[in-house]
């Protein structure tokens, strides 16, 4: 196990998926620290109610964590009772990788052949195209379970301005280290690594916000990671209208009406991502 690995998990008002998830981490032998947002805490657990985000959460427990590895993991992600012995043989076979995660997500040929065609520029992520559990470099991880070397990545931090579930910070987060490191994909996919996420909560039955949250976060996105690019309007327009297709989002699509209430929100009153 690498020294002092350790779980890093932010929480709101989820107690009861958070359990679960504390029940399966003590099965793996690392320690865990929760940061807990909600009005009354978890036991245990970090008591930050004055927090504005998940970003900020994560910062908090990154900066209370003595460890040399984190695990940033969310509070409704079951992980195998051997991941943090799996996480030290990735570190020990890829020692100059800024990080290492499963793959969450295993998208149909016809879905990543779509992603390829669409998510363009900026808006390229290696995470839409896994067909299958790889070990692979990659330029981003999943947000619900994945691996970093601490000193990386308090460097860089999460931006915690962004406020509430902040969709899309895990991406952000990733672009930061790659750019920071100098490598365009300092990540590793790691089969070994074995992570379900449950995505429980009350909020992802809502397609309409999804929706509407999807389009916020490609505005978002195009303007902090785009401007360099003239064609990067192109791409955007090209990234809305696949998120208002519903094809091709993975378990959580969100409606076509969101999306545009979305664009609306922004053109009228320059909305920012939730």
């Amino acid at each position: 196990m690498p020294d002092h690995c350790e779980f890093l998990i932010p929480t709101k008002h989820r107690h009861a998926a958070l359990a679960r998830t504390l029940a399966l981490i003590r099965t793996t032998g690392a320690g865990v620290r929760v940061c807990d947002q909600s009005t009354h805490p978890y036991p245990g657990a970090i008591h930050r109610p004055d927090l504005n985000g998940l970003p900020a959460a994560r910062n908090v427990l990154l900066k209370d964590s003595p460890a040399d590895v984190v695990v940033f993991l969310d509070d409704d992600t079951d992980v195998a009772p051997d991941f943090a012995a799996a996480l030290a043989e990735c570190v020990r076979r890829w020692p100059n990788a800024a990080g290492w995660g499963p793959v969450l997500e295993v998208r149909p040929r016809a879905v990543r052949r779509l992603h390829r065609l669409v998510h363009l520029g900026c808006f390229h992520d290696p995470r839409r195209l896994t067909g299958a559990r790889i070990d692979a470099p990659t330029s981003a991880l999943f947000g619900a379970c994945f691996a970093v070397r601490r000193d990386i990545a308090q460097t860089v931090g999460f931006d915690a301005r962004r406020p509430g579930y902040a969709l899309g910070e895990d991406l952000d987060f990733c672009r930061r280290v790659a750019e920071r490191v100098g490598r365009e994909r300092p990540f590793r996919f790691c089969r070994d690594l074995e992570a379900i996420h449950r995505r429980e909560g009350t909020n992802r039955a809502d397609p309409v916000r999804r929706g509407q949250g999807k389009a916020a976060f490609l505005i978002w996105w195009a303007r902090r990671h785009g401007g360099s690019n003239p064609a990067t309007i192109l791409h955007l327009l090209l990234a809305l209208v696949v998120a208002a297709s519903g094809q091709g989002q993975g378990q959580e699509p969100g409606a076509a009406r969101g999306v545009l209430a979305g664009i609306r929100a922004w053109w009228f009153g320059g909305a920012k991502p939730p």
